[in-house]
């Protein structure tokens, strides 16, 4: 068995990642709605190979990625001021997300940069020039069948994708930098998680802080979206807690404890 799954902080793009890898790859088996890592079907033939996405696996990586050897991760990065004002159409008038789990996927990744087993994508440079020929080269155990560029007139999504993505339609990067259009939302995110201008330099989105004057004169809207703000230590306990027990029950199934 040989499985890639896709992850990142949500609105990154992994729907999208999703539906060009199972439309441009060969699988023989695919999840087209999120499904946990930690989910494995019985009987599985050696030859499988499967493809899967869940945003929140990103906290999975460190517990599995030097345990299973048939995993390789895809994870995705996107200009975090464009992940805080991004909508989703199951609440179309409430952001999805905020700064702090953004922060909590790059901290947690940050040490598996490097390996063999997990690949970053840029969503700017998916969505400007899809990365299909740089996966396939990682990926060489996948037989390629149709162009990202095309994946549009083939793609078969699921409810849940349509949800994510809107719509159906060519890879294009109009949602580049929305960010702008979205002044408030990204100022009292600033204001309730601090500043993020350094990791904005240090990925290669700004180059300075300039970008900040955009915000003057800007009154920070503070709402909370769909996911809370902050977590207490008690609930990350019990996360981790509950993590580590799949786990284990994930590697018995696997053989590999």
């Amino acid at each position: 068995m040989k499985r890639v799954h896709i992850v990142g902080p949500p609105r990154s793009g992994t729907t999208l990642m999703l539906e060009l890898m199972i439309t441009g790859f060969q699988f023989s088996k695919v999840f087209n709605n999120e499904t946990s890592l930690f989910l494995l079907p019985e009987n599985i033939p050696a030859d499988t190979t499967m493809c899967s996405k869940n945003p929140q696996d990103y906290r999975l990586v460190e517990y599995i990625i030097d345990k299973d050897s048939d995993i390789w991760f895809i994870s995705l990065l996107r200009d975090p001021r464009d992940v805080v004002t991004s909508r989703h159409n199951k609440r179309p008038g409430v952001y999805w997300t905020n700064l702090r789990q953004w922060r909590d996927w790059l901290n947690k990744t940050v040490p598996f940069k490097q390996h063999d087993r997990f690949i970053e994508v840029r969503y700017e440079e998916l969505v400007k020039d899809p990365v299909q020929l740089q996966l396939a080269e990682r990926l060489r155990f996948l037989q390629m069948t149709h162009r990202f560029s095309d994946y549009h007139k083939f793609t078969k999504p699921s409810v849940q994708s349509l949800e994510a993505m809107g719509s159906v339609r060519a890879v294009n990067n109009d949602s580049v930098g929305n960010w702008r259009n979205n002044l408030p939302r990204l100022a009292g995110q600033l204001k309730i998680h601090g500043p993020v201008t350094e990791e904005l330099i240090h990925l290669g989105y700004e180059n300075d802080d300039q970008w900040l004057t955009l915000l003057n004169g800007i009154t920070p809207d503070t709402r909370p979206g769909v996911w809370p703000e902050f977590l207490s230590p008690e609930y990350i306990r019990q996360m981790q807690k509950q993590h580590q027990a799949r786990l284990r029950i994930y590697l018995e199934k696997r053989g590999l404890l």
